[in-house]
């Protein structure tokens, strides 16, 4: 790095429009609800001339690019200011909020790596600056985009520890170890952290009257995959002989993750909006792979008596396979939409195809068999009806005997 003397200075006024433009978007491309804090300017030392390799200038010169550049959104012009003012300049390399700005810089640059260590130097340098209160809060994004669900378990403790903790950090930190731990596992440690940080959410009606806050969701979204955990549970291959009880548990708590999950999809992150779009669908998709995989009773013991099983079953759960295409295509065209381009999106896209495939398949095995889908339609209503006038009949008896 070569220098020359000059001048002392001290940095330019704080960034907010540029914090305005970052928190207005997405988690899949630059960072948001990143808040730039005030704070006293620190006196950089503006003598030496900075030649970095991508970048040069004073130091007031650097620093000055570096936030016209955030304004601006251009991050990589951002990254090389700062990383040059922060290689070049003792001083910039121990200010928290040039870190931080370098930082933002790097997730609007899609470099969420770097963003990462950046941010987590700033909570590890400077613990008590109040940057390391927003590093924390942009760890936990970043942290569920990479899917590094144990760093985020930690991020949630680390927030959680911090003295003075404020009731939005309180239900960030919450839904982190919650999330962390239902993936890891842990369902009653999970249900612990998410119902009292939902419990947070209704008492401080956090993001009630609009897009939920990245807390609010992320509750919500762990809500749902507890929801889902306890779904999944319930086994129904081979079928128990409460199976009908059991379906109507395992679709009722599918409906109630789904429900969590649709509040998840009111996030201001389109992130969490993905993630909840590709988890409804993957929910359906599985309960009606659990159903078609149930064997022939063994009442079926001809090849006709198996068709007319296969048929039943694919035409009375076909309604599962469609609804789940339907979540993936609404996932698809969010993204589409927003230009949010995730690894949920790539999941959802693969999903879809698969499922179309499988519902092409269905269809055609149909076709081959010497019954149409109108004829197992009518069998299917049929059977209906003949099950609930043996329900009805049963209950009528039992009250007879009750009397008696």
């Amino acid at each position: 790095m070569m220098t020359h003397r000059r001048r002392t200075l001290r940095p330019s006024p704080s960034l907010a429009a540029a914090w305005l433009c970052l928190a207005a978007a997405a988690c899949g491309g630059a960072p948001q609800e990143a808040a730039r804090t005030p704070q006293a300017p620190q006196p950089i030392d503006a003598s030496n001339q900075i030649i970095g390799t991508r970048a040069e200038g004073t130091a007031k010169e650097l620093q000055a690019r570096g936030e016209r550049a955030l304004l601006a959104q251009s991050w990589q012009e951002a990254v090389d200011a700062f990383e040059a003012l922060i290689a070049g300049d003792p001083k910039a390399a121990d200010d928290p909020q040039i870190i931080y700005d370098l930082a933002l810089a790097y997730e609007g640059l899609g470099d969420r790596e770097k963003a990462r260590a950046r941010y987590r130097e700033v909570v590890r340098r400077f613990p008590t600056d109040p940057n390391a209160r927003s590093a924390l809060a942009r760890e936990v994004s970043l942290d569920a985009y990479l899917e590094d669900w144990i760093a985020l378990g930690e991020v949630g403790e680390q927030i959680l520890a911090r003295p003075g903790i404020e009731v939005a950090d309180k239900m960030l930190g919450l839904g982190a170890r919650g999330l962390a731990r239902i993936i890891a596992g842990d369902e009653t440690g999970a249900s612990r952290d998410v119902n009292d940080g939902l419990d947070l959410v209704e008492e401080t009606r956090f993001g009630a009257t609009g897009q939920l806050p990245v807390a609010a969701a992320m509750l919500k979204y762990a809500q749902g995959e507890i929801r889902k955990v306890r779904s999944e549970k319930i086994v129904l291959n081979p079928p128990p002989p409460d199976f009908v009880h059991k379906l109507e548990m395992r679709c009722q708590l599918l409906l109630d993750a789904q429900s969590s999950y649709a509040d998840a999809i009111r996030s201001v992150d389109l992130h969490w909006a993905a993630m909840s779009g590709y988890r409804v669908g993957e929910m359906y998709r599985s309960l009606h792979q659990h159903l078609m995989m149930i064997p022939p009773t063994d009442k079926a013991k001809t090849e006709s008596d198996k068709q007319l099983f296969y048929g039943i079953m694919h035409v009375r759960y076909r309604a599962l396979l469609e609804k789940g295409i339907e979540m993936m295509k609404r996932t698809l065209a969010l993204g589409e939409r927003t230009g949010v381009a995730s690894a949920w999106m790539k999941r959802a896209e693969s999903a879809k195809a698969e499922m179309d495939r499988a519902l092409e398949e269905e269809q055609a095995t149909i076709k081959r068999f010497p019954f149409t889908e109108e004829t197992l339609e009518k069998t299917l209503e049929i059977m209906k009806k003949k099950a609930a006038d043996d329900a009805a009949k049963a209950s009528s008896g039992a009250a007879t005997r009750a009397k008696k």
